[in-house]
């Protein structure tokens, strides 16, 4: 997730695949579609008593297409998106974007409010900075190369109006991966209008259904990249999950402090936290779980707690102990270990 990369998802799924014949109709059977986009996996399944492989196509086309045109926008990977013509502008002009964008970057003003500016879409180059981005780590830098990177970061620095965008510093650069692989999920749930589906981007959920309960495996944190363990099991049921973190991606200094990859752009610094994944759960989009989760993994435990005390989302934590063992705190009514 840039900052807020989530390349590496905290989350492997757990499917129940339902059998079927040779006979055309059944009334579970369950299409599985999957394939690959921005840089991870993703995964459909839908509820249909009707066995029918050109329907079955038909979604596999309308999913890629979906992706191609988020990718068109939002990736930072592809040299003619949207949002890598506009990082390479060194202007302060206006730039016409697409509806999607606007409607992404829009959102990204709401999770940067609650997290108080810890969550912010221009902080990538504090990541690079500190060798958290594709760069390897090789040392900490000085004092005056983060104040002078820390001049074009802040989510003040970008202004939106209707469908256009500016910089006010030609610096400034965004990554919107914190929330692009979320908002996916919702356009292609919305598309395929099925009464019971499942969709699943690198480990951003959203379900919907009128008696289907989907099983959503959180896995345990894994320091040595191997371990596939499973730490929880939730049953959810018309909900989103997405799960924010990377343990994985970190140093420990000598008074057993972490260092996330995870970058204050207040400070400059790295965020210094126990929390090795939050996940959270809301019964809305999974573009608003995918924010959330990564806004309040930026925060601390004590804010974190309140958050889910005083508003309707639940969430799980997993907190990592300086002998590597690891903790659960689950908000009051996340799904039950199952």
């Amino acid at each position: 997730m840039t900052t807020l990369d989530k390349r590496y998802s905290l989350f492997f799924l757990f499917f129940i695949f339902l059998s079927c014949s040779s006979d055309k109709r059944h009334e579970n059977y369950t299409p599985v579609i999957s394939g690959y986009t921005m840089g991870t996996t993703y995964t459909v399944k839908y509820l249909t008593n009707i066995q029918d492989n050109e329907e079955v196509l038909r979604n596999k086309n309308t999913i890629e297409h979906i992706l191609k045109e988020i990718n068109m926008e939002m990736s930072t990977y592809i040299v003619d998106s949207e949002i890598s013509q506009f990082n390479r502008m060194k202007t302060t002009d206006w730039m016409p974007i697409s509806e999607d964008f606007a409607f992404v970057v829009q959102s990204s003003f709401d999770y940067n409010k609650i997290s108080n500016g810890l969550y912010d879409i221009t902080v990538m180059p504090l990541v690079n900075l500190w060798g958290f981005g594709p760069d390897k780590f090789i040392d900490i830098p000085k004092d005056t190369e983060i104040d002078s990177v820390l001049m074009f970061v802040g989510q003040d620095l970008i202004e939106l109006k209707d469908n256009n965008i500016r910089k006010k510093d030609p610096r400034v650069q965004i990554d919107l991966s914190s929330i692009a692989k979320g908002y996916a999920v919702d356009k292609i749930i919305e598309s395929l209008n099925y009464e019971n589906i499942f969709v699943e981007i690198g480990g951003e959920v959203r379900s919907k259904s009128n008696d289907k309960i989907w099983k959503v495996g959180i896995s345990t944190p894994s320091i040595d990249n191997i371990s596939n363990a499973v730490e929880y099991i939730a049953p959810i049921k018309n909900a989103s999950i997405a799960t924010s973190g990377n343990y994985r991606n970190f140093y420990i200094d000598e008074d057993n402090r972490f260092y996330h990859h995870e970058i204050n752009p207040l400070t400059g610094y790295p965020i210094m936290s126990k929390v090795a994944s939050i996940s959270v759960l809301t019964k809305t989009s999974c573009m608003e779980a995918d924010g959330l989760s990564t806004a309040l993994y930026m925060m601390n435990i004590d804010d974190i707690n309140n958050f889910f005390r005083n508003t309707e989302f639940e969430g799980l934590m997993i907190l990592v102990e300086p002998d590597m063992s690891f903790q659960k705190i689950l908000s009051d009514n996340f799904p039950k270990n199952y």
